[in-house]
């Protein structure tokens, strides 16, 4: 993407926004009715968390994460495909950056510590936020950022029932059902998915010469899945379980490159989960205590076959690889509001286990972790919190990671904000990092992360208008950088070896605006992103300042809503710059994936208890890879229908 485009694509929003702003500011703001609720911890800061809203999670509920983030934030998510794997980048970092977490449990697995976001469904969850800026320090690994996803009880809310059914290209079908009850003690959901695809798209094959028209093949999925949770409300405390169980089934596409080789290759990835968390919570007057306990397990087979290209097709190499990982998770946290201070205290211990042919022996890893907190409001517009973590991880490298945040709200202006902050974070090696064979490397020690953040907050209310703008600049120096490195005995090594230095800036516009009859919102991101190694390694293979593979310079989408009683319109675009796919300049242009921009639309209507949608994703038909040599789609549909019923029973015991 050019440059140009770029500046063009932030000017008009900023323009947009700032004529809006002077055209309707009056002597007098009337505000509207407001809801104040005191918490006993603030937790991460408002200027380094973004929430996803429910009117959003609802226009995608027959999505996955992974298109909810794309779309929706500046985290770029680097997508094999429909069916393929889909990570997740925050700030120029990689997959084993990102944290996930599900009412507070990492749901990274122990083996590779990144999070596959396309087969997490939105319709099983209930909040979802972003948080950048050491907000990983909550556990370890969070180096870029956090993704947080909860389930959240609905006391009071009687009988409901919401189906949903979703039709689209390539031979694409979802159904989904959700039945909730609750009442003044009780809130019980059980939700049920499926997904399946064809997905046989057409696309251009560019490895080929000339390039060819072609049909993907071998690339079908279906995912599948329940989730069940209870919440008892008690006298002063709550007492929650959940259970998200799934099946995933995916073929595995050959690449563009190896489609003319023939013979009769085979590649596909079975995987099962079962996460589940217990969890007990007390309050009293400013304060509370809270446990929770989770247990994981995964299973996952790996198979590939690749054969000869003429007949009989002999075998040229077979893998069926087999893992199982089981995890046990524990915290107890302490909340107390002492005067002006909140005070927060807790503990957590984890075991984790993995069993792989892969691996010499049965693996296990425990790791203790203590976090300490304070907040204190110093004056009317100066806010402090402090916070520190200790690690204690077996077999590995202790570790300390402290925080600290001040937050200015100037006097002489309520809807401005400041905030800086900085700290150090730590990742810890995963499972295969340590253990994998031939090629694990026990020896290896924590990634250390210094990073600085700097954020601005602008807020505007009017009768007509609700704005937002967010503004932040960040670096993190990242040392002990984990890389699989070849070696002369025809494996690869990880090793600590980088030292990667991420910078750069961020913006957001939020506006909602009321005319007529009709409510328009306007959301807009944008990131600039530099990351680079400057490490010793780096220096003597000459690749030292060149952008890490994967990660675009420039990245940036817009949302545009329109809603007039019962039909609600949206134009999406997003805007993804040029991807470096190797640090050797002399592959010329394969060394580089170029920008892309896609559009997509869609319309909703709501008639009774019932509501059609229809999506048309990629309007333009756009040629385009996010990975090199994976197609990607060209113009395909979503049509979707769904019914939700509730009904208020009598709450009277």
């Amino acid at each position: 993407m050019k440059m140009k485009t770029i500046l063009v694509f932030i000017a008009v929003f900023i323009a947009m926004f700032h004529q809006h702003t002077l055209a309707i500011i009056p002597d007098t703001i009337q505000l509207g009715q407001v809801e104040v609720r005191a918490e006993i911890q603030k937790g991460v800061g408002n200027l380094r968390k973004e929430k996803i809203d429910s009117l959003t999670l609802s226009s995608y509920k027959t999505q996955s994460l992974s298109e909810l983030v794309q779309q929706n934030s500046n985290v770029f998510l680097k997508s094999n495909g429909p069916g393929g794997l889909a990570t997740a980048s925050f700030r120029g970092t990689t997959a084993n950056h990102t944290l996930v977490l599900w009412n507070g449990f990492p749901i990274n697995g122990p083996q590779l510590g990144q999070v596959d976001f396309s087969v997490i469904p939105v319709f099983f969850m209930d909040y979802v936020s972003l948080s950048v800026g050491n907000a990983g320090i909550q556990r370890p690994t969070g180096i870029g950022g956090v993704v947080l996803v909860d389930n959240v009880p609905e006391f009071y809310a009687g009988l409901g029932l919401n189906v949903v059914q979703s039709a689209g290209s390539f031979g694409s079908y979802g159904t989904y059902v959700s039945m909730a009850y609750g009442n003044t003690r009780l809130s019980a959901k059980t939700r049920f998915f499926r997904k399946v695809s064809r997905n046989d798209f057409d696309y251009e094959n560019t490895a080929t010469w000339p390039k060819r028209q072609m049909k993907q093949q071998n690339a079908s999925y279906l995912d599948q899945g329940f989730q069940q949770e209870v919440h008892v409300q008690l006298q002063k405390s709550i007492l929650s379980f959940v259970s998200w169980n799934q099946w995933n089934a995916h073929n595995l596409p050959p690449i563009m490159t190896n489609l003319e080789r023939g013979g009769d290759p085979k590649e596909f990835q079975k995987d099962f989960f079962s996460r589940n968390y217990l969890s007990y919570k007390r309050l009293w007057e400013d304060g509370k205590f809270e446990f929770r306990s989770s247990v994981f397990v995964e299973n996952q087979n790996y198979f590939l076959k690749t054969t000869s290209s003429i007949p009989p097709f002999d075998v040229v190499s077979l893998i069926d690889s087999h893992n199982k990982s089981r995890s046990w998770m524990n915290s107890f946290t302490l909340f107390q509001k002492i005067g002006i201070v909140s005070l927060a205290a807790s503990l957590q211990y984890d075991q984790e286990e993995v069993e792989s042919v892969n691996y010499h022996s049965l693996e296990h890893r425990q790791r203790i972790g203590i976090n300490m907190s304070g907040e204190m409001q110093l004056s009317s517009s100066l806010h402090l919190q402090i916070q520190s973590r200790y690690d204690k991880v077996v077999n590995s490298r202790n570790g300390f990671s402290p925080f600290v945040e001040i937050e200015y709200h100037p006097v002489w202006s309520k809807s401005l904000n400041f905030s800086l902050s900085g700290g150090k974070t730590l990742r810890y090696p995963t499972m295969n990092d340590l253990h994998w064979f031939p090629g694990g490397n026990n020896l290896l020690v924590p990634e250390e992360a210094l990073s600085a953040n700097l954020a601005a907050e602008w807020k505007h209310k009017s009768t007509m208008l609700l704005s937002k703008t967010k503004v932040a600049f960040y670096a993190s120096d990242i040392q002990e950088w984990i890389q699989w490195r070849p070696t002369s005995f025809r494996y690869w090594v990880p090793e600590n070896v980088a030292r990667v230095f991420a910078r750069g800036l961020e913006f957001q516009q939020h506006v909602d605006y009321a005319v007529a009859k009709w409510n328009l919102g306007l959301k807009a991101h944008y990131a600039y992103t530099k990351t680079t190694d400057e490490s010793p390694v780096a220096q003597i293979d000459n690749y030292s300042g060149r952008q890490l593979i994967y990660i675009p310079r420039h990245h940036g989408n817009l949302l545009i809503r329109a809603n007039r009683k019962n039909l609600a319109l949206s134009l999406g675009i997003e805007l993804v710059g040029q991807r470096r796919t190797s640090y050797n300049d002399d592959q010329e242009w394969y060394d580089y994936l170029p920008a892309y921009q896609l559009l997509n639309l869609s319309a909703n209507y709501n008639f009774k208890q019932f509501e059609l949608g229809f999506k048309i994703n990629n309007l333009l038909d756009k040629s385009y890879q996010a990975v090199m040599w994976r197609p990607m789609p060209g113009r395909h549909y979503e049509a979707v229908i769904s019914y939700k019923f509730n009904s208020k029973n009598d709450l009277k015991e």
